[in-house]
């Protein structure tokens, strides 16, 4: 993931040193984007497939990963190795398989983070260009394979 949204950066930074609550999400959610999502936007803003093409009957729906307190360690893995050599890496340990496309969803370029699995609502977390960015029609799937989305800070 390249960049958090101003509301973690935010809730992160009274947290630690102001010592206000910034609770965990109740839920991470993936997100796939046309576009690449403002640091500013949230679940409401973003231009999420299901939302710029109307929403329901496109077969999209965002990938619901639990919540972190009681699925975190099911969902990503750390790797001593990547923490010695200073990145402080996490990866998904599962394919991470969105539904196939019932109709064409466009380009896809993004992907978000998100703390709640309903289209236009939740909180940004993080966001990123995809690597591969690509048209999606009627009939593919996205996948990431094991190990392939990977999130640390920088």
């Amino acid at each position: 993931m390249a960049a958090l949204s101003n509301y973690l950066e935010s809730g992160l930074l009274h947290h630690i040193f102001r010592g206000q609550d910034f609770p965990k999400p109740s839920a991470i959610c993936i997100a796939l984007t046309s576009g690449v999502p403002l640091d500013s936007q949230n679940g409401s803003t973003i231009l999420e497939i299901a939302l710029t093409m109307g929403g329901s009957g496109t077969g999209y729906s965002r990938i619901n990963l639990g919540a972190p307190s009681s699925s975190g360690n099911a969902s990503w893995s750390f790797d001593s190795l990547d923490f010695d050599a200073g990145s402080g890496l996490i990866k998904n340990v599962s394919n991470l398989v969105f539904t196939t496309a019932l109709t064409d969803w466009g380009w896809v370029s993004g992907i978000a983070i998100l703390d709640n699995a309903t289209h236009g609502s939740g909180n940004l977390l993080m966001h990123s260009a995809l690597d591969n960015p690509r048209i999606i029609y009627t009939g593919d799937g996205v996948k990431f394979d094991v190990a392939t989305l990977q999130i640390s800070f920088s």
